[in-house]
């Protein structure tokens, strides 16, 4: 059965040879999603705001936190590299220069090189002084979602949980998106929904990715195809 569909992800057009219900890849972004019941995968995605070229330096639309621990790598796909030295803290890595309410935001992760059992990496979004929500992924296949009030660590939404979904090797792709409307939180790994939560301590703020190499060793992490979208209406 041939399926004419859209990636739930990147937004590619593809021509699949599958039945509904069977897991397959995208051939551009390469995450991986279940085909639907119906011809239209869930969820929809809105018109691109703002991407990340990474094939240029300078990034366009987008502020590099620490440009001396950044390189870029052409690709396929084009990777913004991101090294930092041990640390038990979450360090940003580059941002929205305005903040933003509603949205939806995904980005390619690869970590090549750390502690297996202490790195993490994700994103940030409605960061502002009142503070944020962080969520991240690890090396290991886990997820977590979290605040953070001014300088300090609020509340833990979703502990440290494993997902069947994230890729566990080091260097493999995991892709993280998270769609972010009023009070809803939803977080999807890889193509599949993790988490759906509210909470309404922020409403607004910049979007960034951050990186946590954690207190063993330096942690060198990859991110690609960086796209900041609307919420469909």
């Amino acid at each position: 059965m041939i399926e004419t569909l859209s990636c739930p992800n990147c937004g590619g057009h593809l021509n699949l040879q599958a039945f509904p219900g069977a897991v397959v890849p995208c051939e551009y972004c390469g995450t991986t999603f279940r085909i639907p019941l119906s011809q239209t995968p869930e969820p929809e995605m809105g018109d691109l705001l703002l991407g990340a070229d990474f094939r240029d330096p300078d990034v366009p639309g987008w502020k590099i936190s620490s440009p001396e621990k950044v390189k870029f790598e052409k690709g396929p796909p084009p990777e913004l590299v991101y090294t930092h030295p041990k640390s038990d803290l979450i360090h940003p890595v580059v941002r929205t220069p305005a903040p933003f309410d509603d949205f939806d935001v995904g980005v390619t992760i690869r970590f090549l090189e750390g502690s297996y059992d202490h790195i993490s990496a994700g994103i940030e979004i409605r960061s502002c002084d009142a503070g944020d929500y962080v969520i991240r992924i690890s090396a290991q296949g886990t997820f977590q979602v979290g605040t953070h009030e001014e300088t300090e660590w609020g509340e833990t939404l979703v502990k440290w949980t494993s997902h069947p979904s994230l890729e566990t090797e080091m260097g493999a792709a995991n892709r993280l998106r998270v769609v972010a409307r009023g009070s809803q939180i939803r977080v999807y790994l890889n193509g599949v929904l993790a988490t759906s939560l509210r909470d309404d301590k922020i409403h607004s703020g910049t979007v960034r990715l951050v990186a946590s190499p954690g207190k063993k060793s330096k942690l060198k992490v990859a991110y690609s195809d960086l796209q900041l979208r609307e919420i469909p209406r």
